[in-house]
């Protein structure tokens, strides 16, 4: 899987609809910057975006201070084909009621891209994994150590 582009909307500490994040070009990377300046969630949106897994706490916790829904897309090529991923995420519109979620997957077909999402988020996720052939646990212990778990890879 390589990356190629990242859009996020309303995501932790990105607030609003923000331009798209282009990885062109770039085949290593350093982020640097202050503690709290939304290093680790780039790599969250990501993460979110592939698996529906970070280390917030809940989905919700996803949405930034004042918004009412996050949204994510994330373009990468793997397998020689051009894939997009958009996750989203509304909070509850009355109280004790749920929030709704959606995932669609595409392709590129050349022109444009076209939905390959299945029946249900729970399909979807597992093309999406079947497709990466990594999951989450994987891939935060071997790609990328999360900040304050590095220890995790000499555990497995």
């Amino acid at each position: 899987m390589i990356p190629v582009r990242l859009k996020l909307r309303n995501f932790m500490s990105y607030r609003g609809d923000l331009p798209a994040f282009s990885f062109s070009g770039i085949h290593t990377a350093c982020i640097s910057g202050d503690n709290g300046a939304g290093k680790s969630s780039l790599i969250d949106a990501i993460t979110w975006a592939l698996w529906g897994k970070t280390r917030a706490d809940s989905d919700d916790d996803l949405i930034s201070t004042g918004a009412d829904e996050v949204e994510v897309e994330f373009d990468f090529s793997a397998s020689g084909n051009l894939y997009r991923i958009i996750r989203k995420r509304s909070k509850a519109k009355k109280a004790g009621s749920a929030g709704l979620s959606g995932l669609d997957f595409q392709i590129f077909s050349g022109e444009e891209f076209q939905s390959i999402t299945g029946d249900t988020i729970t399909k979807t996720q597992e093309a999406v994994k079947s497709l990466l052939r990594m999951d989450y646990d994987t891939f935060i212990n071997s790609a990328y150590l999360r900040q304050g778990h590095a220890d995790e890879f000499s555990r497995q």
